[in-house]
């Protein structure tokens, strides 16, 4: 026991040690900042994916309006008598009265394209050979 004391009074030994008060408010300091920064973080990606939501619903939005204004013109030809007539005209080959319809019996084959080139694949590398390259530097074949 009173090597214990010694130890105490010499300031060594088995010291227990308390946070004081500053201490104690920067641990809640930081644990506050990173509550916040982790909050901060998550309304940003929350903000990011709803902006990319509006520009993909825009997106759609113009692309039915285009739809819409194609419909809506096809609907305006369809009700016309001239679009009638060049629908029987071109695909049933209907015809009027002292008119002479030309259909070509062949109609002459398509270009044969030239054959693609294939380009050789630079030969396979694993990571041991840049990894050694790296090291001892490139080999000489």
């Amino acid at each position: 026991m009173a090597r214990f004391a010694a130890y105490r009074a010499q300031g060594t030994g088995f010291m227990t040690r308390t946070l004081g008060l500053s201490q104690f408010v920067i641990i809640i300091v930081i644990a506050v900042a990173l509550i916040f920064a982790w909050d901060f973080g998550r309304r940003i990606v929350e903000t990011v994916q709803m902006v990319q939501a509006l520009q993909a619903a825009d997106r759609q939005l113009t692309q039915v309006e285009q739809a819409n204004t194609r419909l809506a013109a096809l609907k305006q030809d369809v009700t016309s008598d001239e679009w009638l007539e060049k629908q029987a005209r071109a695909r049933l080959h209907y015809t009027r009265e002292d008119e002479t319809v030309f259909i070509p019996a062949a109609t002459p084959p398509p270009p044969v394209a030239p054959p693609p080139v294939i380009v050789a694949p630079p030969p396979q590398r694993t990571i041991w050979d840049d990894i050694l390259d790296a090291l001892f530097g490139p080999t000489q074949h």
